[in-house]
């Protein structure tokens, strides 16, 4: 590393902050992407309101009351904070709301907003849940309560305000499609600002693409899942259309049902997405897909709801699965390259290879030797060696010395330890020398050892006394 790096690094060490890539930078907060979603479904409970009366004002404020009391209880069950700020609480409430018919018992929508909350603190609470909560409220009253949730008032009715309708209930453009093989006479102008029967919110078909755009150009909706999702499915509509006319079919398929509005607010919802491009991309092929075969083959209203939560099952393990398949395809391209085509090129280098015969002559090339001789004129190229500085070579004389002083106080050691040991041997030899020879009976010192008695002696001795 260079002195400027470590300079630059030394300067800014207390402002430095972790690289964050440009794919973070902008993923917006979940919060203000419910926001821009609260923004849209209001401008589509307004047009429900103007066009269904006050029956639908009371449904999408009662929708909502329920799903943040009982936000609110279920938090206090599960001894968490309460956030009356968590704006996905208000989304799933005006989302249930919408997708009901204008004519729906209140007691449908109590029961499908507080099954919408359970089921997000069944998985624990905002940030935890697998399924989208509003799927699997409308999934369970569809199922439930088919002729409350798929029949409607017919268009241009209002319901009374409070018990019966009072308005006669008809059938929706999705059930035409799938009972009958034909569509209600509906102009394009009509279908393109919602008067027609169908659930309150996803109706307005104009409106909803206008909604769709805005949160596509907000990054509040995904455009990847959009693209993938709504392109699949209109390619596999266009290829099999239930019309004649293409462009008839696209219309009453994208009107009828909750396809457009699911695609717009459910499908992209933020817990239930996706992270990698890939995963998306997959995410959105499976609800095109899925969707179609479903709308085509299953015969069944509402079967974008069953979709979505066919999707949310697998979203999990999407980003992990394209990586693995990514990895997969990635280590074969690199085996294909590195091997293709290496049989024939084994077999025509065998072929073109010349096998040497008994007759044939071959010379045999010595490579050139190089023994560090001299060069001929016997001229030494010497060699300019770079002398060591003051200081190294200060350092190298004072180590050199530390070295030869040691070794010459280990030396004086060990001839002193040689001395002393001589003078100590030539004591004792003098001491041999000089002693007298004394022939004679050798006297003997006798020593008296006490030997110690032994513990059972002891204890008879006291005994005894």
């Amino acid at each position: 590393m260079s002195d400027n790096t470590n300079e630059l690094l030394n300067k800014f060490d207390g402002d430095v902050k972790t690289y964050d890539p440009p794919a973070n930078r902008k993923r917006r907060k979940q919060k203000s992407i419910y926001a821009d979603q609260l923004i849209c479904l209001a401008a589509l409970a307004g047009l429900s309101i103007w066009q269904s009366g006050w029956r639908a004002a009371i449904i999408c404020a009662g929708s909502v009351l329920i799903c943040m009391l009982s936000d609110m209880i279920f938090c206090r069950m599960s001894k968490k904070t309460y956030n009356p700020r968590d704006l996905s609480t208000i989304a799933a409430g005006m989302c249930i709301a919408l997708m009901m018919p204008a004519s729906v018992n209140y007691g449908i929508v109590a029961g499908g907003a507080l099954l919408a909350i359970a089921v997000k603190h069944i998985f624990g609470g905002k940030d935890n849940y697998i399924f989208n909560p509003t799927c699997v409220a409308i999934a369970f009253l569809i199922i439930c309560y088919p002729v409350d949730m798929l029949t409607y008032p017919a268009a241009g009715t209002q319901p009374e305000l409070w018990g019966d309708p009072g308005v006669p209930l008809v059938s929706g453009i999705e059930s035409y499609l799938l009972k009958l093989g034909t569509a209600p006479t509906v102009s394009l102008e009509n279908i393109s600002l919602g008067i027609f029967a169908g659930p309150m919110g996803t109706t307005h078909f104009l409106v909803i693409a206008v909604c769709g755009i805005c949160l596509l150009c907000r990054r509040s909706m995904s455009l990847l899942v959009t693209i993938f999702g709504l392109g699949s499915y209109c390619a596999l509509t266009a290829l099999f259309p239930t019309f004649s006319s293409i462009g008839d079919t696209l219309l009453l398929e994208l009107a009828g049902g909750y396809l457009l509005f699911g695609f717009v607010f459910l499908a992209s919802d933020p817990q239930t997405l996706p992270g990698t491009a890939a995963g998306k991309i997959v995410y959105g092929f499976v609800i095109g897909i899925i969707g179609c075969l479903f709308r085509h083959f299953g015969k069944v209203e509402g079967s974008f709801i069953f979709v979505l939560l066919i999707a949310n099952a697998f979203s999990l393990r999407l980003d992990d699965l394209c990586a693995f398949i990514a990895r997969t395809f990635r280590r074969a391209f690199v085996y294909l390259r590195g091997n293709m085509g290496r049989y024939e090129r084994l077999r025509s280098e065998a072929e073109n290879e010349h096998h040497p015969k008994l007759t044939d002559t071959m010379e045999i090339i010595v490579p050139a030797t190089n023994y560090n001789m001299p060069p001929i004129d016997n001229k030494v190229t010497k060699i300019n060696r770079k002398k060591p500085n003051i200081i190294t070579r200060f350092a190298d004389n004072r180590r050199i010395k530390r070295k030869k002083d040691e070794l010459v106080r280990r030396k004086q050691i060990r001839d002193e330890e040689n001395n002393y040991m001589n003078a100590m041997r030539n004591m004792i030899e003098q001491r041999h020398e000089t002693a007298p020879k004394t022939e004679g009976q050798k006297t003997s010192v006798p020593h008296i050892i006490k030997q110690p008695r032994r513990r059972s002696e002891q204890k008879n001795n006291k005994q005894g006394q």
